[in-house]
């Protein structure tokens, strides 16, 4: 496993962030295709501050 790239904290507050940020995406017009990009994207991003993604990897 990669190490974490913020503070344990910051990580506490940007997953209660993905959290509001899914109930947004989910509640627009976009097609489900494109809701599930949306959310994917992000939720790497937010992995990857865990260590736990490393872009441009099969996992």
């Amino acid at each position: 496993m990669m190490t974490e790239q913020i503070s344990h904290d910051a990580l506490v507050e940007v997953k209660s962030a993905l959290r509001r940020y899914r109930v947004a995406v989910r509640k627009t017009q976009l097609a489900d295709t494109s809701k599930d990009t949306y959310l994917l994207h992000a939720m790497n991003f937010v992995r990857w501050l865990e260590g736990d993604f490393e872009p441009g990897s099969n996992l």
